[in-house]
């Protein structure tokens, strides 16, 4: 009997490209520091960045991070946000049989439009998902022009 076997190279490529980032990321660890530390950066959260007509809209994943231990600047229309979370504590009985989870200093950055309006940005934790909104200055939303 002939089997039929499906072939999506979408699939495939992005399931060689987790395993490169996570081949590479266990090897070589990542060597970037945020511009207020010397400590290298150990790992990346995922993010969410979107563009909406009044505001970018970021959703960072951040479980196990208190909102003491995050930073968020805003400078010349780069959006930075550091941190760190804490590995567990182990004692001397205790036997560890997988860690997978990530821990130590991170640090990421977005360049924006200058067109953001500091006064009014947002941040808030739900769930362990950092979200914050930047609302873009009135004069920089699109308008719709009505013909007379």
């Amino acid at each position: 009997m002939t089997k039929l076997v499906h072939f999506s190279p979408r699939t495939d490529l992005s399931r060689m490209q987790r395993d490169f980032e996570s081949l590479f990321s266990n090897f070589f660890p990542a060597i970037d520091s945020d511009e207020g530390s010397d400590e290298p950066v150990s790992w990346h959260p995922r993010i969410d960045l979107v563009e909406t007509t009044d505001a970018f809209e970021l959703a960072m994943d951040l479980p196990g991070v208190s909102k003491e231990d995050l930073t968020i600047n805003l400078h010349e229309g780069v959006l930075s946000i550091s941190g760190e979370r804490t590995a567990r504590s182990l004692d001397e009985s205790d036997t560890v049989v997988r860690f997978e989870r990530q821990s130590g200093r991170f640090y990421r950055s977005f360049t924006l439009s200058n067109k953001i309006d500091a006064s009014k940005i947002e941040a808030r934790q739900d769930n362990g998902v950092l979200m914050v909104r930047l609302p873009k200055l009135e004069a920089s939303k699109p308008r719709k022009i009505t013909i007379k």
